[in-house]
């Protein structure tokens, strides 16, 4: 039996492991940051909902991947493996960005606990991005002056135009102010400057710059913006023994990082490197609450309304369901 390792155990990493049991799970933590819940405990959800117990393998941080060897080096061993899939997860990554000490992040619960603290006496609100976490955060705060600041022409540029048009006539009724085909470029303590303008900001709140594990950069296979370049079965273009998913993979730096491709590109991953040869097919599909208005946005158009609140539910249910399997083990 071939022996597979799962580095990562995120959402792609367990749903990895479920597909099959004997494969090694190895992570760093024993708990998992639910990083799309992250933004609920802004809304009133305590820590328990975001950071849950999962059960891994070998409780080790990875250093390093030795492709042509075989070998995952950890900080305290070796191990050698058969067929390996790459789940390492996701970054906000802001280093470029001029004064970037200043801004908060969503990486972390702490992150979020900084910005729920700080959000309390601050009046101007600014929040950088205006994807898929940048328009959920703008309507979070009330009683707030917000500017939700997107460098391209309009909001969720990566989706259809009915479902950017509608979420920007949203936040506009709850009196957000949405600043298009602006760059930011310098974070101050209590500023944002974008061309010659200077916005006062009490609170700033980075909401780009999703790219994949920063380990990725350095190791000796295809990437692109921290993720492996795979083909349709989401082998590695470099090693037949090697398979990536999730927030870890790309095909050409198109597919959007999502908590369904996540599970599903986990489940193909581990199916192929099991000796199948499942292509890897992928629909824009991601349900986002704006201002309370739940929203499952598709290719071409996006639902609204109670029954996307259903689905949303059925999703965080096969969730707890997934972590349960896990943890029984």
């Amino acid at each position: 039996m071939s022996k597979i390792y799962i580095l990562g155990a995120g959402l792609s990493g367990i749903y990895s492991k479920l597909e099959n049991r004997n494969a090694i799970l190895i992570d760093k933590s024993d708990f998992i940051t639910l990083s799309t819940r992250l933004i609920y405990i802004i809304r009133g959800e305590d820590k328990s909902y975001v950071y849950k117990k999962r059960n891994i393998d070998i409780n080790e941080e990875v250093k390093d991947i030795n492709f042509d060897k075989k070998m995952i080096i950890t900080g305290n061993n070796n191990y050698s493996y058969d067929r390996l899939i790459i789940a390492l997860g996701h970054r906000q990554n802001a280093d470029k960005l001029r004064g970037s000490e200043f801004l908060y992040k969503l990486e972390t619960v702490d992150d979020v606990l900084k910005i729920v603290e700080s959000s309390k006496n601050a009046k101007n609100i600014n929040i950088i991005g205006g994807g898929y976490l940048g328009v959920e955060l703008a309507g979070i705060f009330k009683n707030k002056h917000v500017n939700l600041i997107e460098s391209n022409n309009r909001l969720l540029s990566g989706s259809n135009e009915k479902s950017s048009n509608y979420v920007c006539n949203l936040l506009k009724n709850n009196n957000v102010n949405i600043i298009l085909n602006s760059r930011v470029s310098e974070v101050k303590e209590n500023s944002v400057i974008i061309g010659n303008n200077e916005i006062k900001s009490d609170l700033t709140i980075y909401s780009g710059g999703i790219s994949g594990n920063s380990l990725i950069n350095n190791l000796k296979i295809k990437s692109i913006g921290s993720r492996i370049v795979v083909d349709k079965y989401l082998k590695s273009v470099d090693y037949d023994d090697v398979y990536a998913c999730g927030d870890s993979m790309t095909m050409d730096n198109s597919i959007p990082m999502t908590a369904e491709i996540a599970r599903e590109s986990g489940k193909t991953a581990m199916k192929n490197a099991m000796g199948n040869e499942i292509e890897f097919n992928y629909a824009l599909r991601n349900i986002i609450n704006v201002a309370d208005n739940y929203i499952l946005i598709n290719n071409n158009s996006f639902i609204k309304g109670f029954a996307v609140k259903v689905i949303k539910n059925h999703v965080k249910k096969n969730m707890e369901d997934s972590l349960r399997k896990l943890n029984s083990e």
